[in-house]
């Protein structure tokens, strides 16, 4: 490498080609570019928001900062061991917009932040809403609002339906001392939803199990499923049922 091609970094003390020179310079532009980018991007989500009724601290908030960074970063290429380190100063870029949502968390609501992101006018936020698509700014504070009050009703059910699974399974304790009864879930039919379900194992290993009643009544409980040890023939069964008093 010839004297010509290299310069002499007086601050930091190493030689640089002109060549790194100018991919540090690049890359340091480039770095004021994306942070001017994304200021540009967060005051246009923020502005959509706020034209919508957005309450700034209630329904949404901003993390978004830009500031000096001086370190050592990684430059060139490994595969060709053109890497090398050099420290630099240049504008970084972090955070960003988020609606503040309800989150169910250990028995309690608390917030947590749910990123949105823009395309044009419209706004996505696939935390509260149903689809991965882009809302009016409006539409999507309906849906946020709606989320919100949805996650408060969950905790209420969630309570009510513990207190009523104490009860169940207190119930069937004391019917059936021997028998191992205990809370389990089940999920609907082609969804990945659950729901609290009572399960009654007995010694022989048949077990009934329960969903709970239906609201306002959910101590009441309702028959689930049966699993019977003991298995019957077409004519065994038919035979039973002729034998079964009328009704």
């Amino acid at each position: 490498m010839s004297n010509s091609n290299k310069q002499l970094d007086l601050f930091h003390g190493v030689v640089l080609t002109t060549e790194q020179e100018q991919e540090i310079a690049t890359w340091v532009e480039n770095q004021a570019k994306r942070a001017v980018n994304n200021q540009e991007e967060c005051n246009a989500v923020l502005r959509l928001l706020e034209e919508a009724g957005f309450e700034y601290g209630k329904d949404f908030k901003t993390t978004f900062k830009v500031f000096e960074v001086t370190s050592k970063r990684e430059f060139g290429y490994s595969y060709n061991n053109t890497n090398y380190e050099h420290e630099v100063t240049y504008m970084n870029a972090v955070g960003g917009v988020s609606l503040i949502t309800n989150c169910i968390h250990e028995g309690k609501i608390i917030k947590r932040n749910a990123s949105v992101d823009r395309d044009g006018d419209k706004l996505m936020c696939t935390t509260v809403t149903d689809q991965y698509r882009y809302y009016k700014p409006s539409s999507l504070l309906t849906r946020l609002k709606g989320y919100n009050v949805r996650k408060v009703s969950e905790l209420s059910r969630n309570k009510a339906e513990k207190i009523a699974v104490g009860k169940i399974i207190a119930k069937y304790k004391k019917l059936y001392p021997k028998a191992v009864v205990c809370s389990s879930t089940d999920y609907y039919r082609g969804s990945y939803t659950s729901f609290p379900i009572i399960k009654v194992k007995f010694e022989s290993g048949s077990e009934v199990s329960f969903t709970l009643g239906y609201s306002g009544e959910l101590d009441k409980e309702r028959f689930h499923k049966k699993f019977d040890v003991i298995s019957e023939s077409a004519d065994e069964l038919l035979e039973r049922f002729n034998n079964q008093p009328s009704k």
